[in-house]
């Protein structure tokens, strides 16, 4: 009896679920294809940088759990979340089925596609150098001076 209750639940679950999926909201983007090279890469680099930022979301409870105090790392995070900015014609959708942790909310900024570009390398620099400094913060020889300090 467990067995077919647990069974018609996981249908119903799936079912649920498959029209979820299916249904078309009232937030979706209709978005025209974005044809623009400059674009299709700056989104491109955007959304390493983004994966960036999530991976950084986890270092940073690592950083609380082995009490390690990443203040300035921290600011410098919180100016980079108020700096990044979505590619036009490829903003995310609250609806999409792949929903980041970490996404954008911050208002675009009137560039040329090529100034989209160079933004988020720049944008992408900035992340990739705070992963890395926060990343030696939780190597060893560090975490071995935080615990004798």
């Amino acid at each position: 009896m467990k067995t077919l209750i647990k069974s018609i639940s996981l249908l119903f679950s799936l079912a649920v679920l498959a029209i979820a999926c299916n249904s078309k909201s009232s937030h979706d983007h209709d978005h025209e294809e974005v044809t623009d090279e400059n674009l299709i890469q700056a989104n491109m680099i955007h959304q390493q940088s983004l994966d960036i930022r999530e991976e950084l979301m986890e270092l940073e409870k690592q950083l609380k759990e082995a009490n390690i105090d990443y203040a300035e790392l921290k600011e410098e995070l919180k100016i980079w979340d108020k700096d990044i900015i979505e590619v036009p014609g490829f903003e995310h959708s609250h609806d999409d089925e792949h929903q980041r942790k970490y996404h954008v909310h911050n208002p675009m900024k009137e560039f040329t596609p090529e100034e989209h570009k160079n933004y988020q390398q720049v944008m992408y620099d900035e992340i990739v150098e705070i992963s890395s400094r926060m990343g030696r913060l939780l190597t060893p020889e560090v975490m071995d001076e935080s615990e004798e300090g």
